[in-house]
C-alpha cells in the first residue's frame, strides 16, 4: 500500500505530564494453574506512559468498570467469565473485565452522524459498537478494533478509509513491561501489511516457521526452530498472502467450556469465525527473544489485524499459544504517550472522552455524570456484582481526517466461511 497524499496529523489535546507505569505484558488468570506471580524486567524500561490518566478512566489488568453495553458484557462473558470464575484454566482473550468506562471515539461512518461510536477497552483488545441499531445477532455486531494495524502502521482509523497520520509504536509486542529485547510494533512494519507497506508471502504450506526477529526489525533464521512441534504452515489467507503455522491455526479454531445466552456452561468452538477476535494474518510468524517474568525465553510471534498472537513453547498448556496485550499497549500508546521511539519527542496525546448519557449503544444505566452500574445477564454461577466509581465527562472532541483512497487497508472482515487447510494463493 503506498500513501501518495499527505494525511492531517492527528490534533493534540492538553493532558498533564509526568512518568508513569503500566500492567505486566500478561495478565494473570484466577486459577491455580494459571496464577503467575507479579515478575521484575531483568532490565531497565526503555520509556514508559508519561501522560497521567485518572484511574476513573483506565486501569489495565481489568477495573471497576461496568460494561458500557450489554452486547460488550456477552462477548466477554462466554470465553472470559468461565475463566474469571476458576471453572476453566485456559489464557485470557480479553481479559479480566473491561480496563475502562465506555468511551466515545471518532468513527465518520457513525449512523447517527455525529461521527462517534461507543468503544470500551480491555487488556487484550478494545470492543467497538458501530451500528447499535444493527441485528445483534450478527457475529460482527460487536467488532474489535485494528489495533495491530494501528500500532504497526502509525496511522489511527477513525473511518471505513478514513486515517490520520500518528506515529508508529516503539512497544515490545511480547515480554514484561519495558522489555529490551522483544520486537516492537514498529519493527514490524518492515513485513507486515499496513498502510505503510505490503509485504506478502508466498504459500508456505508443508514448511516450517524459522525465520527470526529483533527488536530493531532485522529478520534472520533460525533453522533448529524447525525441531519445534506445531511450527509447520498448515494454512495460507489468500486475501493477505500470509501463512498460519500449526500452534496458532489450531488456537484459532480450539474448542472448550464457553458461556452460552442462558450463563450455562458449554462445549463449544471457542472463537466462532476463526478469526473474530483475531482478524486475518498480516504477517508471516518470526522467533524472537523476550524478557518473561524476568527470563529471558524463545518465543514466535505473529501479527494479525486485530491482534498479535504469541507462542512460548515452555510456558505450560493452555498458555503457550496467547493473544498479546495490546489493548493496553494501543491505550498507552493513544492517550498517555507511550511507544515513543528512540529520538521522538512525546506530546500530549488527545485525552480519553468518557461516553456521555444518550450516546447510541451506552447502556441505559449510564447517567448523565457518569456514574455506571453494572449491567447483567443470567449467570447462575456469577457472584453477585460490585458497583463502579463516578467519572467527570468532558465533551467529545473531533478531528477532521484525511480520506485516503488508495490505502485499501483492512476494516472490516467479511463473514465468510473459513477457507479449508491447505488452501491456495489466489492467481
Amino acid at each position: 500500500m503506498k500513501i501518495k497524499q499527505t494525511v492531517a496529523m492527528l490534533m493534540l489535546g492538553m493532558s498533564s505530564l509526568v512518568f508513569g507505569a503500566a500492567a505486566l505484558a500478561q495478565t494473570p488468570v484466577p486459577t491455580p494453574s494459571a496464577t503467575r506471580a507479579a515478575a521484575t524486567p531483568t532490565t531497565q524500561p526503555t520509556f514508559v506512559p508519561t501522560v497521567i490518566v485518572s484511574s476513573g478512566i483506565y486501569q489495565p489488568g481489568g477495573g471497576p468498570f461496568a460494561f458500557a453495553d450489554a452486547a460488550f458484557q456477552r462477548v466477554w462473558s462466554r470465553t472470559d467469565r468461565p475463566v474469571s470464575l476458576g471453572e476453566v484454566s485456559r489464557t485470557w482473550f480479553w481479559g479480566p473485565g473491561p480496563d475502562t468506562p465506555g468511551l466515545i471515539e471518532q468513527y465518520n461512518e457513525a449512523p447517527s452522524g455525529d461521527k462517534r461510536r461507543l468503544v470500551q477497552y480491555f487488556d487484550k483488545s478494545r470492543m467497538e459498537l458501530n451500528n447499535p441499531g444493527a441485528d445483534p445477532n450478527n457475529p460482527f455486531f460487536v467488532t474489535n478494533g485494528l489495533l495491530t494495524v494501528e500500532l504497526i502502521s502509525g496511522f489511527v482509523q477513525v473511518g471505513e478509509k478514513d486515517f490520520v497520520k500518528y506515529r508508529s509504536a516503539c512497544t515490545p509486542m511480547s515480554g514484561d513491561f519495558g522489555d529490551t529485547l522483544a520486537p516492537t510494533y514498529r519493527a514490524f512494519q518492515g513485513v507486515s501489511n499496513t498502510q505503510a507497506g505490503d509485504h506478502p508471502a508466498h504459500n508456505r504450506i508443508g514448511q516450517k516457521a524459522t525465520e527470526t526477529i529483533d527488536r530493531d526489525g532485522k529478520v534472520g533464521d533460525d533453522p533448529s526452530k524447525a525441531n519445534v512441534s506445531g511450527v509447520e504452515f498448515v494454512y495460507y489467507e489468500a486475501q493477505t498472502s500470509h501463512n498460519i503455522p500449526k500452534v496458532f491455526w489450531d488456537f484459532l479454531n480450539s474448542s472448550g467450556p464457553v458461556d452460552d445466552a442462558n450463563g450455562r456452561l458449554v462445549n463449544q468452538q471457542l472463537i466462532t469465525p476463526w478469526f473474530f477476535a483475531s482478524g486475518l494474518p498480516i504477517s508471516e510468524p518470526y522467533w524472537a527473544k523476550a524478557t518473561i517474568q524476568g527470563q529471558v525465553k524463545d518465543v514466535m510471534i505473529q501479527a494479525f489485524e486485530r491482534r498479535a498472537l504469541t507462542f512460548v513453547p515452555t510456558n505450560t498448556r493452555g498458555f503457550q499459544v496467547e493473544m498479546a496485550n495490546i489493548g493496553q499497549h494501543y491505550f498507552d500508546w493513544r492517550y498517555r504517550n507511550g511507544g515513543l521511539c528512540p529520538g521522538e519527542v512525546g506530546g500530549t496525546p488527545t485525552p480519553p472522552v468518557p461516553a456521555p448519557s444518550g450516546t447510541p449503544g451506552v447502556a441505559a444505566t449510564l447517567t448523565a455524570v457518569g456514574t455506571t452500574t453494572p449491567t447483567t445477564t443470567p449467570c447462575p454461577r456469577c457472584p453477585s456484582p460490585t458497583p463502579t466509581n463516578t467519572i467527570h465527562i468532558p465533551p467529545a472532541t473531533i478531528v477532521q481526517a484525511t480520506h485516503v483512497t488508495d490505502t485499501p487497508a483492512p476494516t472490516k472482515t467479511p463473514v465468510v466461511p473459513p477457507p479449508t487447510v491447505g488452501h491456495a494463493p489466489a492467481p
